[in-house]
């Protein structure tokens, strides 16, 4: 019922820090993982980090093609994160079976005013 599985992800994040573009990385952990297990995943942790690619690119920008020159830098990252899933295999758990029945019983019943 209870399991740990040690799963490899490949994610790549942008952004206009380093930290934004590893924010969003780890920011997709929890849906990937969501996507692919089926069962009910308790904790996700990174055991490691891998960096494949890095790329920082630096660009000027100007306010009206002329005005105000400013330099700008956006970051981007691919990774390879291992993680350990805790998750609750949903489909070792039995479940009983009941029925419950609405009919008659269940229903209100309203007794006609004999005045109107």
């Amino acid at each position: 019922m209870y399991k740990e599985l040690d799963y490899t992800l490949t994610l790549s994040g942008s952004g206009d820090s380093k930290e934004a573009a590893f924010q969003q990385v780890f920011g997709q952990i929890k849906n990937q993982m969501a996507r692919e297990i089926p069962d009910l995943i308790l904790r996700i942790e990174p055991m490691d980090v891998k960096v494949l690619k890095a790329n920082q690119i630096t660009y000027k920008e100007r306010f009206l093609g002329i005005l105000f020159p400013r330099t700008r830098t956006k970051y981007s990252i691919e990774v390879r994160i291992l993680v350990r899933l805790r998750v609750i295999e949903l489909s070792k758990i039995e479940f009983t079976e009941a029925e419950q029945s609405t009919s008659g019983s269940g229903l209100l019943k309203f007794a006609k005013n004999p005045n109107t």
